[in-house]
């Protein structure tokens, strides 16, 4: 699958859930794909979400998911999300995110970086989120 086509999926599934999307966003620390922000309360900061799409199948090198994990908390970024094609390539990035927190330090990487394919991200429009069940 192509970056263009991956871009307009993510696109949609964002926005369809209310997000404001932010494209080719760089705050200084390099790109980040799309920036997905909400206001949720007016008390709380907005919540930003740093999407990454690997449109690659396959082994993802450790220095991609590690410079786009500094880029992403550098701006201030609530979350990681890698938008891979297939199960594999997730389970690649997952694996890397890992073995990453064995090595210790004060960040857990788990916690921050989610990897997830374009069809499970797609599901989310076909399922209800809770702001719809709740208004209905």
């Amino acid at each position: 699958m192509d970056l263009e086509s991956m871009d307009a999926a993510c696109e949609n599934v964002g926005s369809h859930l209310g997000y404001k999307i932010e494209h080719n966003v760089n705050l200084g620390a390099g790109d980040i794909d799309q920036v997905w922000s909400k206001q949720e309360h007016p008390n709380l900061p907005e919540f930003k979400i740093a999407v990454i799409m690997v449109p690659e199948i396959g082994d993802v090198p450790p220095d991609v998911i590690t410079s786009s994990a500094m880029c992403s908390l550098w701006s201030d970024c609530d979350h990681l999300v890698f938008v891979t094609p297939d199960q594999p390539t997730a389970k690649s990035i997952s694996g890397k995110v890992k073995a990453f927190d064995c090595i210790g330090g004060f960040v857990q990487l788990h916690k921050y970086i989610t990897p997830v394919t374009l069809s499970e991200l797609l599901k989310g429009l076909e399922m209800p989120t809770r702001t719809v069940e709740a208004t209905m």
